[in-house]
């Protein structure tokens, strides 16, 4: 059986109920915006220290957003969204085969985890990601990438896409798709 096929039957099972769809939706935004605050983080650790106002931090997320988009282009934000749709599908899948089959299969589960990791890591600039990227020990190393830090993006999306397969085959092997 083809990897598509099986990808597509599973993607279809999910767009069947609307709760999932809606489930899906709201990972996507919630990791969009994770990725974002998360490689900015001194930026919105300082505004929350002046205001919680909700008006204020969401007109810092929009300035974040543009200025990564000035910085390092479009393609990065692109990125970043589609990891962020890949890993609430993948997470939206696995709520759903784990809800059906009451199993809980770790190694499916450990590719879309390190996926949705490394999404978080290529969510900003290369010179944005130095906050977050010195948890690896390699914060100046950025600049050195041919793509200035898009690889982990890159990664992540490949990670994703390999967990999306493996959740989805799991998910016709124990009856879900049927």
């Amino acid at each position: 059986m083809s990897k598509i096929y099986l990808i597509l039957t599973a993607l279809q099972v999910l767009i069947r109920k609307p709760m999932y769809v809606v489930l899906t939706s709201i990972l996507a935004i919630f990791l969009f915006v994770i990725y974002i605050v998360l490689n900015n983080f001194p930026v919105f650790a300082s505004i929350a220290a002046v205001s919680l106002d909700p008006v204020i931090l969401w007109k810092v997320f929009a300035n974040q957003v543009t200025m990564i988009w000035g910085i390092a282009g479009p393609v990065n934000i692109l990125a970043v969204a589609f990891v962020s749709l890949l890993a609430g599908l993948n997470l939206s899948l696995i709520i759903l085969r784990t809800r059906t089959t009451k199993v809980f299969i770790g190694r499916t589960n450990v590719l879309g985890f390190f996926g949705i990791f490394g999404g978080a890591f290529g969510a900003a600039c290369s010179a944005c990601n130095t906050a977050l990227i010195g948890l690896l020990g390699v914060s100046g190393g950025l600049a050195v990438f041919p793509l200035k830090g898009l690889e982990f993006s890159l990664l992540a999306l490949v990670l994703l896409i390999f967990s999306l397969y493996y959740v989805s085959k799991s998910m016709f092997e124990m009856g879900v798709t049927k």
